[in-house]
């Protein structure tokens, strides 16, 4: 989606430009940030034009759990016995832990290129109403006391997998919201969240992590984009992306950062060059 001007007030004096500039950037991000809201919502039908995972990408977790590389047996009986599908149709994994799964690890390959897949990705269903990539190589690899993952590698990977568990919380309500602040996963320094009253959405909104993913990686500083194909009413498709940056922090990992530059939401004509569905 394209963002618009809903400012309608009369243009400040000449003398208050840098007012202005700051004022302009909150009700971007203010835009932005509610369009995201409506783009991450469960409910949004999506589909995925392109669906390639690269030559080198480890395979999804199968039917049996059994995930590629190494010591990587994803115990069955941690899981209730039959997986769902999603409105996308796929394959959903419902841990008997409502917190999730912490799936066996495999040290990855050298030299993996920013859009290659995490290895071993499944999408579990957490907390109820929350679909959230899990994977055999890139985290996560801890819980936090309140239920969060956490533990997402310093990677392209790590980055794009930590995006999608933590916008789900930042647009789940104002007790999934807190989860996230609880467990230091959000940065939001001047308080934009607040501003753009995000407390007000229903408690325990659904997440569901979309299926296209491109991050342009930085090992301090990652813009994660989210991709789907939406149907429109009228017949016709869009392809809608979401952009959400993720800063690593030591001792905590990566934490998603409100940025008024950084975050937002758009449309784009195709999904090209470093786009891969991941899940």
């Amino acid at each position: 989606m394209t963002e618009q001007n809903t400012n309608t007030t009369a243009a400040p004096a000449a003398d208050d430009s840098s007012k202005d500039d700051k004022g302009n950037s909150a009700t971007k991000l203010l835009m932005g940030m509610s369009v995201l809201a409506v783009i991450l919502i469960a409910g949004v039908v999506f589909s995925a034009v392109i669906l390639f995972r690269g030559e080198d990408a480890g395979p999804l977790v199968p039917a049996d759990r059994s995930a590629d590389g190494g010591n990587t047996q994803v115990e069955e009986s941690l899981f209730e016995p039959e997986p769902v599908f999603d409105r996308a149709n796929r394959v959903i994994y419902v841990p008997l832990d409502d917190n999730g799964v912490l799936l066996p690890q495999s040290r990855p390959g050298d030299g993996r290129p920013a859009d290659q897949a995490p290895g071993g990705a499944m999408l579990q269903r957490v907390h109820g109403n929350m679909d959230l990539p899990f994977s055999t190589s890139d985290g996560p690899t801890r819980l936090t006391e309140n239920g969060v993952a956490t533990g997402f590698s310093r990677t392209a990977q790590g980055a794009g997998l930590a995006a999608a568990h933590y916008v789900g919380y930042l647009y789940g309500g104002p007790d999934r919201l807190k989860m996230l602040v609880e467990a230091g996963l959000l940065s939001d320094p001047d308080g934009e969240v607040k501003k753009a009253n995000l407390m007000a959405m229903p408690n325990n909104g659904p997440a569901s992590a979309m299926p296209m993913v491109k991050v342009n990686f930085n090992s301090d500083l990652s813009l994660v984009e989210f991709g789907y194909t939406a149907e429109m009413r009228d017949g016709t498709t869009q392809n809608q992306v979401s952009k959400i940056p993720m800063v690593w922090r030591e001792g905590t990992g990566w934490v998603l950062k409100v940025d008024p530059n950084g975050m937002g939401a758009t449309k784009v004509p195709s999904f090209g060059a470093g786009w891969a569905s991941w899940w």
